[in-house]
C-alpha cells in the first residue's frame, strides 16, 4: 500500500467547498468518485486546506493511502479524463508513509484578486472582485505590513470552538498588473475566513474608509472599527502549499 500525493487545481464556482458534504457538489466528492475507478483507497482523501464554497485553487494538495491500478505518472491524465473540466490533477507522486497533506505542510499561500477597471469584465467575474475604482495602494501596503509575524487573528476570522486563532504570517505583498490587483499572503496556516476578512479590511483602507492604524489597532486588540467585512469567495485562490521537501520559497511574485 502506498501513500500518494496529488496536486490539484480547480475552479470552485460550482462547488460547496472542497470538503465532502452528503448530497452537495464538492471537489473532494468529485475526486473520490474518479479515484474509485483507478485506485483502491484505504484512507480518506486528506487535503492541505478546506477551501470554502466558491473559492478556487491553483495548488491544492491532497493525499491518500491505497493501491493504484495505473502507474503514478499516468494517474493525472487518467483522472482528468474522468473529472469535470473545472477540476484538474496536475501531478501525482508517491510520498513517505508519514506524509499528511495538512499536518506536514509548513505554510500555505493565498491570493485575493481585485479588478479595478471602471466597468466589470465578463471574463473576470468568477475570479476577481470588481471594485470599479482606484485604491490607495500605499495605505493598503502600510496596513498589510502590520500582519507580519505572530498575531491573534480573532478579529479577522470566524471563530471555531476549541481552535486557536493565532497564526504566523511569513510574507504579505500587493501586486498590480494593469487593472488587476493581487493581495498575496503566505502563513503557517489560515483560520476560517481569515484571508477574506483581512482583504475586506484592506479594501476599507484602500477606499479611504479606514486608516492603516484602524487595521493595526484591531490586530493589536486596541479597538477600531466594530466589524470586519468578509469579501465574497470568488476572488480567493489557494496558490501553493509548502512542505519540508520543497525548495525554500522565493519571495512571492505575481
Amino acid at each position: 500500500m502506498g501513500n500518494y500525493m496529488l496536486t490539484v487545481a480547480y475552479e470552485g464556482t460550482e462547488y460547496k467547498g472542497f470538503q465532502r458534504q452528503p448530497g452537495l457538489p464538492t471537489v473532494q466528492g468529485e475526486l473520490e468518485r474518479a479515484l474509485e475507478r483507478l485506485a483502491v483507497r484505504e484512507s480518506p482523501l486528506y487535503a492541505a486546506g478546506r477551501t470554502d464554497a466558491g473559492v478556487h485553487a491553483k495548488g491544492q494538495v491532497v493525499n491518500f493511502h491505497g493501491t493504484l491500478r495505473v502507474d503514478p505518472e499516468r494517474l493525472p491524465r487518467s483522472l482528468n479524463a474522468l473529472l469535470p473540466p473545472d477540476i484538474a490533477v496536475l501531478e501525482c507522486r508517491e510520498a513517505d508513509e508519514g506524509f499528511h497533506a495538512r499536518r506536514s505542510a509548513l505554510a500555505r499561500e493565498y491570493a485575493y484578486y481585485f479588478h479595478l477597471a471602471p466597468r466589470p469584465s465578463p471574463f473576470l467575474r468568477r475570479f476577481a472582485l470588481h471594485v470599479g475604482r482606484e485604491l490607495d495602494l500605499e495605505g493598503m501596503e502600510k496596513a498589510l505590513s502590520a500582519i507580519l509575524g505572530v498575531h491573534d487573528f480573532a478579529p479577522f476570522c470566524r471563530s471555531e470552538k476549541g481552535r486557536s486563532t493565532v497564526r504566523e504570517v511569513l510574507e504579505a505583498r500587493i501586486f498590480r498588473r494593469g487593472e488587476l490587483l493581487q493581495v498575496r499572503v503566505r502563513a503557517n496556516a489560515f483560520a476560517w475566513m481569515m484571508m477574506r476578512m483581512l482583504c475586506g479590511a484592506l479594501l476599507e483602507v484602500g477606499k479611504g474608509r479606514w486608516s492603516s492604524e484602524d487595521l493595526r489597532g484591531l490586530l493589536d486588540g486596541k479597538g477600531g472599527p466594530r466589524s470586519v467585512p468578509a469579501l465574497p469567495p470568488h476572488g480567493l485562490f489557494l496558490e501553493k502549499v509548502y512542505y519540508p521537501f520543497d525548495p525554500p520559497p522565493s519571495r512571492a511574485s505575481a
